[in-house]
């Protein structure tokens, strides 16, 4: 149940981050694109970080309890570096990951819990999460007059990894105490789930608030053999709708669910789930809101009023807890559950509906990037479950797209070619049955070089669809249940490169990426020799890197593991192969001086 257990630690404020812009179009790749359009934010550095965030509140095994933690701030560190949040190629732009997040909560002088959070993928992102002021027609942008990135929403979920030794004393913290009874310790860290939800992201320069936007979410234990990546709950599918319906009738999206036995209790998170009335504001006025059950006779069982206030969102993470009674309490385990609108004026009055014969597919690292040599493998976890339950033996099946602009995920129009004909057929996947737990694997081997977009848009794009073949399945496929892959080109380590040849391979940075090009300029050579042989490792207080190579912020940078915020490039999209080649180059520069080129 992970962070829908207890305790659960709420916290609530603003995010900063500042992606840059310039790489959004796929057509900004051509070599032949000198002068690409800056879009809004061309000197974006990528980082992520939490704004005037704070605790506020605790819940408790019987709901809400006093805590000193309340009213506490709640961080990002920015250390060693701020954190760092890029896409995993342009054509998904849907599943950004955040890199090296550090958080803290300080409690007194020297006292403070703080952890480094595995890296956390955006899910569940939805781009009409704001109640139209126009209408849902391509015309209109599909959206409103705010733009696209202001009516997002989406959730993240990830593992917060606290050392033991830095954990603060029980007598600090009643709440800490019970999450550490609570959750899992782990290669002497203990492991804390968090979920947060961001929305209401200001993408336009001349806002007082750019580049910032709402953050909500609740910090819990790790239990057992549970995803950490994903809810691994019920879920409730938001009511379909149609661009013929009229545009004012509120959108809504998924939202997970648990029955905690135990406790008694119906838990809703539904934070990801209901149309705001205007970008990071308060939900759509839906009436009351009823929550029922659905019985195997169709007969209906009302849980009462569900509270999907905007009190309820700034304070508890919009995650209500409902009590049940015992004949409640059986009913909910085998019946659908259903959230119902007193409105009659805005559409169907079911707005949620479950359906629990659906097969909950739920991957737990959705991007994955592979070189692309034959025989290069990569693996990840897929946890399959039905009613809250882990499916045993269950075989689920593949599929294999190869990405252009018109197929369904991709975040670029149609028009655009995406894939060569060369990427066909590069690799294939296979899935296991699930085991014990619920769990998958899904391996994914390259069978051949995949080839290059552009020049400059090196490797192909993959989407891995996973489906139940006992079931129908739905456009779109749900975002939990593919996995984006980057296949990079099967370009080979140079020994001994040249400066054109290294100039080539940043060319595409130095366009694409002019906020880093204002620090280094990579494809100039004073530039460059300056930064790969400046300053010593021992500045950053780090041994020797690959190669043997103890000086330069460029290898420094270029050595990182691709989780640390300081890893360079920092969308994290260049082969291993090429940055040996570049390592190598600098080796050679270091041990013998290279012949400046003439031009």
């Amino acid at each position: 149940m992970s962070y829908l257990s207890y305790p659960r630690i709420n916290f609530y404020g603003r995010f900063f981050t500042d992606p840059s812009t310039v790489n959004n179009d796929p057509t900004h790749y051509e070599v032949d694109n000198t002068v690409p359009s800056p879009w809004q934010n061309p000197n974006g550095l990528h980082r992520f970080q939490l704004q005037e965030c704070s605790v506020v509140s605790t819940i408790g095994s019987s709901g809400e309890v006093s805590d000193p933690l309340v009213n506490l701030p709640f961080i990002t560190t920015d250390q060693p570096s701020s954190a760092k949040i890029a896409d995993i190629d342009v054509y998904q732009q849907g599943v950004p990951t955040i890199f090296g997040m550090q958080v803290s909560i300080p409690i007194a002088d020297g006292v403070s819990l703080t952890g480094l959070v595995d890296s956390a993928v955006l899910n569940q992102l939805w781009w009409v999460a704001v109640l139209a002021t126009r209408s849902w027609q391509d015309s209109d942008y599909m959206m409103d007059s705010f733009g696209g990135d202001m009516n997002a929403c989406g959730v993240y979920q990830s593992v917060i990894r606290v050392p033991q030794a830095t954990w603060p004393a029980d007598s600090v913290s009643p709440v800490l105490a019970l999450l550490k009874s609570q959750t899992t310790l782990e290669d002497g860290n203990y492991l804390i789930s968090m979920r947060f939800v961001v929305d209401g992201y200001r993408n336009v320069p001349e806002d007082v608030n750019f580049q910032t936007g709402r953050i909500t979410g609740s910090l819990g234990p790790v239990i057992g053999s549970e995803p950490r990546y994903n809810p691994g709950a019920r879920m409730l599918a938001g009511r379909t709708q149609d661009k013929s319906d009229p545009w004012n009738w509120p959108m809504f999206n998924t939202c997970p669910f648990v029955i905690d036995q135990n406790r008694k209790l119906l838990i809703l998170d539904l934070a990801n789930g209901i149309c705001r009335q205007n970008a990071g504001g308060a939900p759509v006025d839906l009436g009351n809101l009823t929550a029922y059950i659905t019985l195997a006779d169709n007969s209906k069982v009302s849980l009462g009023n569900v509270d999907y206030s905007e009190f309820c969102y700034n304070l508890y993470s919009q995650i209500v807890e409902m009590p049940l009674t015992d004949a409640q309490l059986t009913q909910a385990l085998s019946g659908s559950l259903s959230l119902e609108m007193s409105r009659t004026d805005i559409g169907p009055q079911v707005i949620f509906q479950e359906n629990i014969l659906q097969t909950n597919i739920e991957v737990e690292v959705r991007p994955i990037r592979m070189s692309g040599f034959p025989g290069t493998t990569s693996s990840t976890s897929v946890y399959v479950s039905r009613l809250q339950e882990p499916l045993v033996g269950k075989q689920l099946q593949v599929d294999v797209v190869s990405v252009h602009g018109n197929t369904p995920g991709a975040t670029v129009p149609p028009s655009n070619p995406g894939n060569t004909p060369q990427a066909d057929g590069a690799i294939e996947a296979a899935i296991s049955p699930t085991d014990a737990n619920g769990f998958a694997t899904v391996t994914i081997n390259v069978l051949s070089d995949p080839g290059s977009r552009t020049p400059q848009l090196d490797g192909q794009l993959y989407f891995i669809n996973i489906t139940d073949p006992d079931q129908l399945v739905s456009e779109p496929i749900s975002q939990s249940a593919m996995i984006s892959c980057l296949v990079w080109s099967a370009y080979s380590i140079n020994e001994n490169p040249t400066w054109p040849e290294i100039q080539e391979i940043f060319a595409g940075y130095v366009k694409l990426f002019p906020g880093m090009t204002e620090k280094i300029n990579l494809i100039d050579y004073n530039s460059f020799q300056t930064f790969a042989l400046n300053p010593p490792f021992g500045l950053y207080q780090a041994p020797p890197g690959p190669l043997g190579i103890d000086a330069g912020a460029i290898p420094f940078f270029m050595s990182r593991e691709v989780t640390d915020p300081r890893y360079m490039p920092v969308t994290r999209d260049m082969s291993p192969e090429r940055t040996m080649t570049v390592l190598y180059y600098v080796k050679n520069m270091q041990d013998n001086p290279i012949t400046p080129p003439t031009s």
